[in-house]
């Protein structure tokens, strides 16, 4: 029975992380947003997303650095 409690407790702690990662998320201006999303929830590499947006492969990097620079604070203690 400890192994199941410890892993609910892991379940719920994964779930709080992914709801705070979510909230970050929606704090993003919605063009950053967007490229965090692509890159990291649907795997696409740099290229691809500008390719797909229709944008420049400079402006799909500039906008993961600007929204990483805006979810570091929020999200550092995750670490």
């Amino acid at each position: 029975e400890g192994c199941d409690t410890r892993e609910g407790a892991e379940a719920l702690a994964g779930a709080e992380i992914g709801e705070r990662v979510h909230a970050a998320l929606g704090d993003l201006p919605p063009d950053q947003a967007e490229v965090v999303e692509l890159s990291f929830l649907e795997g696409m590499p740099h290229s691809a997303i500008a390719e797909h947006l229709g944008i420049p492969l400079g402006t799909v990097k500039s906008r993961l650095r600007l929204a990483f620079a805006r979810l570091r604070p929020v999200l550092e203690d995750l670490r």
